[in-house]
């Protein structure tokens, strides 16, 4: 999995049952990715998770489920793959809150 596929999908997580459309979650990834040394191409992040969004909201078990609103997406919570995956960013979200303290 990518850095890109992984912003993606924290940020669907993170977004909930409300979704985001395509070109919020493109500007969100791309501003993650931004570094002082490292600007990545926004039309490469644009294409890389176009891909990723179309090869992983095809069937009803998807990861990623397309919204009824034209270019909106959030995470499928029928798939066991995403289930796994929320839990996993829980996990990670309570260690960093945990560290903060």
């Amino acid at each position: 999995m990518t850095t890109y596929e992984r912003y993606t999908i924290q940020i669907l997580v993170t977004m909930g049952d409300k979704g985001i459309s395509l070109r919020h979650l493109v500007r969100s990834v791309y501003n993650l990715s931004r570094t002082f040394f490292f600007t990545p191409e926004y039309d490469l992040v644009y294409r890389q998770i176009q891909i990723f969004l179309s090869r992983n909201s095809k069937s009803p078990s998807s990861i990623v489920e397309r919204m009824p609103t034209k270019g909106y997406y959030r995470i499928n919570k029928n798939s066991t793959a995403a289930k796994q995956l929320m839990l996993e960013f829980g996990e990670c979200e309570e260690k960093s809150n945990r560290k903060e303290r």
